[in-house]
């Protein structure tokens, strides 16, 4: 609703006729027909200007949150082997998670192709709010594969699964709606050819309506995928996967925002 759709308040009192009609007689007050007299601009109040560049900067404005290192959880791999060849290089708070792999399966060797699957995990508590309102969020997910091999079967996938709770202290991300189900799944069955790279890299934005106390938390998990069979194959230095802000900057950050709820009530 504006200004305009508001009801109409009671009519005026009848105009002083008087006074409007003394309104610039150079007779009566003896100003003379040359006055140049007018009422400081100032006089009307602050411009809307001031109140339009203050709504400009808040809509650009996002709070930057960072993401604590991903920590591992699966981590499955065939039965012949004592340790996964596929590894990952120790996780830093950046959001990123990095894998190599050197993989042999003999052609003598019958049975089903060797798989490999491994996930990671980084939960982020925000702040408790302290009114209610709409917490929005923007990230992107982005992963790169540098792959090479021969073999009858060699393919690598990665994915994100992604949960978000308005209050920690109720509800676990991990139990959130549609969390089983990844979000995205930047690389899908990349084959392990020679001098392979591929690369892909997704924005997500969305919102969670929250009340006064509550803390919202979000889970992230990255996954990794491997299938293969008959031949050789290697991942080398350079594949990762990993979450940033949403089309710029650096991994290892996300952007929020909070809107109040008069504020929603107000636009809608």
């Amino acid at each position: 609703m504006t200004i305009i759709d508001a009801p109409r308040p009671a009519r005026l009192a009848a105009p002083p006729i008087d006074r409007i009609a003394a309104l610039g007689d150079t007779a009566s007050t003896g100003a003379g027909i040359a006055s140049t007299e007018t009422l400081p601009a100032e006089a009307l109040g602050d411009g809307f200007d001031g109140v339009h560049g203050r709504i400009r900067d808040w809509l650009r404005s996002w709070d930057q949150v960072h993401l604590p290192a991903f920590e591992a959880v699966r981590d499955s791999f065939p039965a012949e082997e004592r340790r996964s060849s596929l590894r990952a290089a120790p996780t830093r708070a950046d959001g990123a998670v990095r894998v190599t792999a050197s993989l042999y399966d003999p052609p003598t060797r019958s049975g089903a192709p060797y798989a490999w699957s491994r996930n990671w995990v980084s939960v982020v508590e925000l702040p408790k709010t302290v009114e209610a309102g709409r917490l929005h969020y923007r990230f992107s997910v982005g992963s790169r594969l540098v792959l090479d091999g021969q073999a009858e079967t060699g393919l690598v996938s990665t994915s994100l699964n992604f949960g978000l709770v308005a209050d920690a202290a109720t509800a676990s991300p991990f139990d959130a709606p549609g969390f089983s189900t990844p979000l995205c799944r930047p690389l899908v069955a990349v084959q392990c050819r020679e001098d392979a790279d591929a690369d892909a890299q997704h924005a997500f934005e969305g919102s969670i309506d929250v009340e006064a106390g509550d803390q919202p938390a979000m889970a992230f998990v990255i996954g990794t995928d491997v299938v293969f069979r008959d031949g050789w194959a290697r991942i080398h230095e350079g594949s990762s996967t990993w979450i940033g802000m949403a089309g710029r900057g650096g991994s290892g950050t996300i952007e929020v925002r909070f809107t109040p709820a008069p504020m929603l009530a107000l636009f809608g």
